[in-house]
């Protein structure tokens, strides 16, 4: 026999007839269902004791904390990580590791962002150690590759500046124990183009002299072509300038460009009987100038520098040939990089950054554009990581239309780079950049409204907002705003 439960109810008497049927629903819900009768009574406990300041913390197993036998499980949101990494840029990167050299602070990961291109590519996180810096005017570009490449040196790096057209990198090579060539008028150093540089020790002797002599031979052509305004040589020219070259070095163990000029000037039997008694003369007035003129007293003699292989940073510094011809600029360019196409290849020459500052000018060169080709190709055999800084990708513009084999060559640069460094860019430089550099939208978005100090850094197909951190001494020597303060 059953024992039916019993409810007594009390009744106030008086109440609108809204408030009497209010109670009866709350008395028919609790009657029948008893749990939700218990839920409204720990309610109002809770209540009482939150009152009394006597709750614990949710969650825990103290008395009056509410712990309950739910747990929140919110629905899972699937997706690849290719649809990831473009709808939420440097939300979902968990960053390149501590191994490296110290940039700055990650802005979405708040954590340390490190980098070194040669780790990077052992952990397969980038095909090439070539790295391009992008920046506006006062953005923070310089500040990024200074740090960078002084930093590096400090973990063991070699560095080196083909040609430091501002002379900012002449500070930081003295801060880190390195060596500077200085060029220009008025300047005591000499610098001979035609200078074997350092031996590489894998080759021997026999492939060593073959090899200075292909390069001095590649070296004339591309001055005469420069100061002729990239007016190739014709075949008889060319047969002129290498029968003068090969009569300089059989009487000179160190030729110069005045001993090449006389025998063009004054011919042996032998090549007035290959070319004719005129046939180098249009190419020695064309050299004469490397000799004589805005040019002279610079690359016109023995060298009185060398270029240290073994130092942790050498700076072929130009700033004195400001407001001089390009000609001059693009010949003192082209010794520094003969001489650092000799340091790099050689296999004991250790990881190296070559820095290409001024990169617009550089890349408007064809000599050192080709330089600059081999080495982005040969960059994993060399042991070298290219760091190229300009302004902006619009800078191509200056070179050629866009049906321009040298624009194209050059904009390649940019393109097989795996290490992409974009600083502030005005909006109307954004369709070039996204274009050139594979931005995403919302890393144009980003871009266009960067601080100071804080670039965008694309690791291979990885994304960070990194903002660099330098210390007061740092800024001293990497600082180039001294003059506008």
């Amino acid at each position: 026999m059953t024992r039916a439960r019993q409810s007594v109810q009390f009744v106030p008497a008086g109440g609108s007839r809204q408030e009497r049927k209010e109670r009866r629903r709350r008395s028919a819900a609790v009657d029948g269902q008893p749990w939700e009768g218990a839920l409204h009574a720990l309610g109002e406990r809770a209540v009482s004791a939150l009152d009394r300041n006597e709750l614990g913390d949710w969650g825990s197993r103290e008395p009056n904390s509410l712990r309950g036998p739910h747990r929140l499980r919110p629905a899972p949101h699937r997706a690849s990580t290719m649809t990831f990494a473009a709808a939420y840029p440097f939300i979902t990167e968990s960053g390149l590791g501590h191994e490296g050299t110290y940039i700055g602070t990650d802005v979405f990961g708040s954590g340390a962002f490190a980098y070194d291109p040669w780790i990077l590519y052992d952990k397969g996180a980038i095909s090439g150690p070539s790295i391009v810096v992008i920046g506006t005017v006062g953005t923070g570009k310089s500040m990024c590759g200074k740090s960078l490449v002084a930093r590096s040196i400090t973990l063991g790096r070699k560095a080196a500046v083909a040609s430091d057209p501002k002379g900012e990198w002449v500070a930081v090579a003295n801060a880190v124990g390195g060596k500077v060539i200085s060029v220009g008028p008025g300047r005591a150093a000499r610098v001979n183009p035609l200078d074997a540089g350092p031996r590489s020790s894998a080759l021997s002797e026999a492939q060593w002299q073959a090899v200075v002599r292909q390069r001095r031979r590649y070296l004339l052509v591309a001055l005469v072509s420069l100061m002729r305004q990239g007016m190739p040589l014709s075949p008889v020219e060319h047969t002129a300038l290498d029968m003068a070259l090969m009569e300089t070095v059989a009487e000179n163990s160190n030729p110069t460009l005045p001993m090449v000029l006389d025998h063009l000037l004054n011919p042996s039997k032998e090549t007035i009987g290959l070319v004719g008694k005129d046939g180098g003369q249009a190419v020695s007035h064309s050299l004469r100038r490397t000799v004589s003129g805005d040019l002279e007293g610079m690359f016109d003699a023995p060298s009185t520098v060398s270029f240290d292989a073994d130092a942790p940073m050498m700076v072929m510094d130009t700033s004195a040939l400001i407001g001089a011809s390009e000609q001059a600029l693009s010949l003192a360019a082209a010794c520094g990089a003969t001489w650092l196409e000799a340091a790099v290849t050689n296999p004991d020459g250790g990881k190296r950054l070559v820095v290409y500052d001024e990169g617009w000018r550089m890349l408007a060169d064809p000599y050192m554009l080709a330089k600059m080709s081999e080495q982005w190709r040969l960059a994993r055999t060399y042991g070298i990581a290219n760091l190229l800084i300009m302004h902006k990708v619009a800078d191509l513009n200056e070179i050629g239309d866009s049906t321009s084999g040298h624009r194209q060559k050059a904009l390649g640069l940019l393109t097989e780079a795996d290490t992409r460094i974009i600083y502030r860019q005005k909006h109307d430089a954004m369709r070039l950049t996204k274009e050139a550099l594979g931005l995403t939208e919302a890393e144009c978005e980003h871009v266009e409204n960067l601080p100071k100090g804080v670039g965008l850094w694309k690791v291979g197909n990885r994304s960070f907002i990194v903002a660099n951190r330098v210390t007061t001494d740092e800024l001293a020597v990497f600082g180039t705003d001294d003059r506008m303060i």
